[in-house]
């Protein structure tokens, strides 16, 4: 192939000699003539079709799911993964492969995990959505073949099939393109999120035509409910093959789920932060390890070095934000649960927690999806007629039927307009009306048969439909041409602002204004309409022919159309609940502003009595107050702080010529009306750009850009085009909100955000609390004397706290009502690090205490056991049998796992604890056996640990099944403590030294007794032997030992107790309590005084986020 491409997200960019770079590949431009003029000639020829598909490449969107060994591969290459491994390898070295294994199992673990169970099934389910395995005819040198979907391009012209394929699913449209002969109607839930079926018409063969998105393309994914056409594509519709592959609607969705937009969040930014804080920290670390301490070889020291590196920066650290993410995830989705709220990218759930600014749609959203025919009000000669109000609980009641059809009513030519004046087809195989629910409201109300091209009243009167007008966006108008009885009539309806500028004055009710505006304020969905005569004579083809112009021009005004969307019954709940947890809302919607202040008044949006509309006019943007119908009044009059609402027009002149005075009414803006697709992702936006946590929600139609531009975008629809979304629910509400997807799965997503921050940064509290007081411990006992701590103690830690203590950290629920406030963010703020300083503080405290107490007792013996019993650098595991290690295991145990159990205190965000039983219990095993190891005499479990043990215990482990198995060393052997020294140094005077010992050291081979000729002389039953310092502590300490006295084992007891009670009580009554409170209070009100003075960046809703900043 001659063809020089890359492929980049998806999308095959061709080298072009012309414009000297690669373009994107996949688009075909074809005007209505050209496509036409293409079906005329039969289509591309087969060489015609291999070149482009050689070029734009075959209609397929290729997401790439990685086989398991390169899933893993790709997961363990991480620099992560790498640089934990060191560690992991360095403890093997270091004669601790128990130790060494336990965290190339966490290592292991977390690596599949994340590979496996998220990042695999999200690109294989991805690939599912974006596969398409179909065969389909195509017309080539004039005639029908039949290939393979993926075989499609660019120009073809495509048999559009109906119904269901041979394996009995519904056929999807293989590509985008223009329907170019016959007619088909379409469900395109997967894009709009209404399942209603859509009518697609052929584009017309004129040189002033042109391509309607919503009349004649049709998308790919999309369902083909019904295809009718002529004989010569046997009887189906003809479509012009314009996208393929990844340049497909349907491609862009799968590349937005791909690739979606990635937002800052403070949490995510001061991550590298804390890592360079905590590479400067072990760097000093290892600088005082390297010089101060002598560990009997070098070897030891590297290594000691390495495993520092590791405890610093624990591998369980990113594990622990995964998994408390993963969980929050499946207890949003589960079907069962009380959310049922999909997840795709479960690291946006924290970022949900910080939500200050909620963005609303308004139909489909805060108001029901439908549009019900609520009235008609007449007008002629430009004066009001009547104003007739159907039955919208049944559109076709006799009622209403009796009512269109009495011309006192509803005037004949008001009667052809609404018969005629839409785009509704009628689906032959059932019946249904499919097109805009607006339109199908209205023909359901009138009674008026549709037929091909073809309208019918129930009193026999018909009219031949000559030309249809689709809605035109930028127009806001939508029209038919139609023939009858009263000859050739064109109907226009549209919003009543464009009607009105369209229409002839002289028809325009001298009160038009305040009559349409009333009714927006009245919460109708309000349409103008009007008509105008053409010449009888005309062709239909010269009908066809005409510009929208020339058929828009001049009509008279008929009347208004008024149509009800309803609010969901649990809006104002939904928005309540925001309320009290210090979340803004807004709404940002296509419907008029009016619409929108009167939606908001009855969902609580908004709220002051006063709220000002902001549009321009004649080039100058003016405010009123719409409930007055006043002139024009300035922003500060009559109430400076009253709400605003901002036209489309009055939006884009602020955002793009008036920063300034946008950047002063901004946080006073609450409805934004009339908005396009792309208005709403600049107010998105807009909103970030002011430090705001921006949510949106939308039903995942023409809101998709916002939804994904946003925080966090919650789209309230089963649709595949809510992918693009984070999250998605069709969850439906309770009691009168039954039927409607409820609103208040928003306030419950914020709540599950809360819940999971919490948690993620109470994870981040325990393992910074880790990282500094298990490296802080080990380093002073190297430096004092060269000790260390059992081999089990470090398994506990890295198993029993780190792993099973984390896992039911993160199974605290939310609470069932938003807090005022929302939890803290920064990794770096007060609150965040006195969670991590105080702990870390106290402990050392403590730690120094007892120390302290310790070697002031009259049985403590000190001990070196490098240089003083002359144990191996590489038998780090043997250096705990001492009387200051067990002082280092106990204040360990107690602040690791007490710093875990306050970091899940409920608080505001969390239920209480007491609702965590799997936490309780195992925290509750963990006090008890601190205490016991404190308190007891020696016993098999302490000696485990290496706390109150001797030789005779420590024999006794070996016993211990599997323990003793996988011990390295210290479970089931001699207790090295320091009464070992008086017998070493008399066996030494005799000891011949061999390669493998060169001092005598106990062995369980011998029962850990000395040879007889020094068992004589320091029987194992002396005061030098089995007590301390000839001490006699407690009763049943046999050999070796580091047995406590009773009246210390109580003193550490209770220093221990007052460190919980102070732990706990620091948490509960400062972080949690009445001091934090007291700050937050505090904290509000000098914003809010730095808001009045203009001295503060942002705006005092921001004040309800002080925990960021101070606690």
């Amino acid at each position: 192939s001659d063809t020089r491409y890359v492929e980049y997200t998806c999308v095959r960019y061709v080298l072009s000699e012309e414009e000297d770079a690669f373009v994107p590949k996949g688009l075909y431009e074809v005007t209505p003539q050209e496509a036409h003029d293409l079906l005329r000639r039969g289509g591309l020829s087969q060489e015609e079709a291999a070149e482009s598909l050689q070029t734009c490449g075959p209609n397929t969107i290729n997401v790439h799911v990685p086989g398991i060994l390169e899933a893993l591969g790709t997961e363990f290459s991480d620099f992560t993964y790498i640089f934990n491994s060191v560690g992991t390898w360095a403890y093997v070295a270091f004669s601790t492969w128990n130790i060494g294994f336990v965290w190339l199992a966490m290592i292991v673990g977390s690596g599949i995990y994340r590979a496996l169970f998220i990042i695999r099934p999200n690109q294989k389910k991805i690939a599912e959505m974006a596969a398409m395995s179909q065969s389909v005819e195509v017309m080539r040198n004039g005639q029908w073949v039949v290939i393979e979907a993926h075989d499609l391009t660019l120009g073809d012209l495509v048999k559009v099939a109906d119904g269901e394929d041979a394996k009995g699913e519904p056929v999807k449209l293989p590509c985008d393109g223009i329907v170019v002969d016959g007619s088909l109607i379409v469900n395109e839930s997967m894009l709009t999120g209404e399942p209603m079926p859509i009518a697609k018409a052929p584009v017309e063969n004129s040189a002033t035509a042109k391509v309607t998105d919503k009349l004649n393309k049709a998308y790919a994914g999309t369902l083909a409910l019904e295809s009718t056409g002529p004989q010569s594509s046997s009887g189906k519709s003809v479509l012009l093959c314009t996208n393929v592959g990844a340049l497909t609607t349907r491609g862009q969705l799968v590349r937005m789920v791909l690739f979606p937009a990635s937002v800052k969040f403070k949490y995510n930014d001061q991550l590298p932060t804390v890592y360079g804080f905590m590479t400067i920290y072990v760097a000093i670390l290892v600088l005082i390890l390297v010089t101060c301490t002598d560990l009997g070889s070098a070897v030891a020291t590297y290594l000691t070095v390495l495993c520092t590196i590791a405890m610093s920066l624990n591998p369980m650290l990113p594990v622990s934000m995964v998994m408390g993410q993963s969980v929050s995830a499946g207890r949003l989705e589960d079907a069962k649960g009380e959310y049922k709220i999909k997840c795709l990218q479960p690291g946006r759930i924290p970022i949900a927690g910080k939500i200050s600014t909620m963005v609303f749609d308004k139909t489909g959203t805060i108001t029901k999806g439908g549009m019900d025919f609520a009235a008609t009000i007449t007008a002629a000669a430009a004066r009001w007629q009547s104003r007739v109000e159907f039955e919208d609980g049944d559109p076709e009641a006799k009622e209403n039927r009796a009512k269109i059809a009495d011309q006192n009513q509803v005037p004949s030519v008001l009667r052809r307009a609404l018969s005629s004046c839409h785009t509704v087809k009628r689906i032959a195989k059932d019946g249904r009306l499919v097109g805009n629910q607006v339109e199908c409201a209205m023909v359901r109300t009138t009674g008026w048969t549709i037929g091909d091209r073809v309208l019918t009243s129930p009193e026999g009167e018909t009219l031949q439909v000559v030309r249809e007008m689709e809605f035109d966006h930028h127009r806001m108008t939508s029209g038919a041409v139609v023939r009858g009885q009263a000859g050739l009539e064109v109907f226009i309806k549209g919003s009543y602002e464009q009607i009105k500028a369209i229409a002839q004055p002289s028809s325009v009710p001298p009160d038009y204004d305040q009559v349409t505006m009333q009714c927006a304020k009245d919460n109708y969905y309000t349409l103008g309409i009007a008509s105008k005569n053409l010449s009888p004579s005309l062709s239909n083809e010269q009908v066809a022919g005409m510009t929208r112009e020339e058929l828009e021009s001049g009509p008279s005004v008929i009347g208004l159309l008024l149509f009800r969307n309803e609010m969901k019954a649990d809006s104002p709940d939904a928005i309540d609940m925001l309320k009290e947890g210090s979340v803004r809302s807004v709404i940002c919607t296509g419907d008029n502003e009016l619409t929108g202040i009167a939606i908001g008044r009855k969902c609580h949006i908004v709220t002051t009595p006063t709220c000002l509309r902001g549009n321009m006019v004649n080039g100058k943007l003016e405010w009123n107050d719409p409930d007055k119908e006043t002139a024009t009044v300035s922003l500060s009059s009559p109430d400076p702080e009253c709400q605003l609402a901002l036209t489309c027009s009055a939006w884009r002149y602020l955002h793009s010529e008036n920063r300034e005075l946008l950047e002063e009414i901004w946080g006073r803006c609450v409805v934004f009306a009339r908005m396009k697709p792309d208005d709403k992702i600049n107010v998105v936006k807009y909103l970030q750009e002011r430090g705001l946590v921006v949510g949106m929600a939308g039903d995942g139609g023409n809101d998709c850009g916002g939804l994904r531009a946003a925080h966090a975008g919650l789209a309230l629809s089963d649709a595949e085009a809510s992918m693009v979304a984070p999250f998605s629910t069709g969850r439906l509400g309770k009691g009168l909100a039954s039927k409607d997807i409820s609103l208040t799965t928003v306030p419950d997503l914020i709540r599950e955000g809360r819940a999971c921050l919490a948690t993620n940064i109470a994870t981040f509290q325990y393992f910074m609390v880790y990282a500094f007081v298990l490296t802080t411990v080990r380093t002073l006992f190297l430096v004092l004397a060269a000790l260390s701590l059992g081999e089990w103690v470090w398994l506990t830690m890295d198993l029993g706290i780190g792993v099973v203590m984390m896992f039911f950290m993160t199974q605290s629920k939310a609470l069932p009502k938003l807090a005022a406030y929302r939890p803290t963010a920064t990794l770096l703020g007060l609150r965040t690090l006195s969670g991590i300083f105080l702990p870390y503080f106290t402990a050392l405290l403590v730690l120094i205490i007892g120390l302290v107490l310790v070697r002031a007792q009259p049985w403590y013996d000190p001990l070196n056991p490098t240089f003083d019993i002359h144990i191996a650098g590489r038998y780090w595991m043997l250096k705990g049998d001492n009387y200051d290690s067990p002082i280092g295991v106990l204040v360990l145990f107690v602040t690791l796992s007490t710093t875990a159990y306050v970091n899940t205190y409920g608080g505001d965000f969390r239920r209480p604890i007491y609702k965590n039983p799997g936490l309780n219990i195992v925290y509750a095993l963990f006090l008890f056996t601190v205490f016991w190891l404190c308190l007891s005499t020696p016993n098999q479990f302490n000696c485990i640990y290496r706390v109150n043990c001797d030789t005779q215990q420590s024999l006794a482990c070996k016993g211990i099944p599997i323990l003793a198995q996988v011990s390295v060393g210290g479970t089931g052997g001699c207790f090295l403590g320091p009464q070992v020294k008086p017998w070493q140094n008399l066996t030494d005077e005799y000891w011949v030294p061999t390669d493998d010992d060169k001092f005598w050291l106990p062995s369980p081979t011998d029962d850990c007794l000395p040879p007889n000729r020094t068992l004589k002389q320091i029987p194992l039953d002396s005061t030098t032997i089995s007590t301390g310092m000839g001490y006699k502590v407690v009763d049943n300490c046999v050999g070796p030992n580091n047995c406590y006295a009773w009246d210390f084992k109580w003193i550490i007891a209770i220093i221990l107790v007052v460190y919980i009670v102070v732990h706990h009580g620091f948490v509960q009554f400062v972080l949690l309590g009445p001091v934090a409170g007291y700050l937050r209070r505090w904290q509000q009100k000098r914003d809010a005084r730095q808001v009045a003075t203009g001295s503060a960046e942002l705006s005092s809703e921001e004040s309800t986020d002080s925990d960021d900043s101070l606690i």
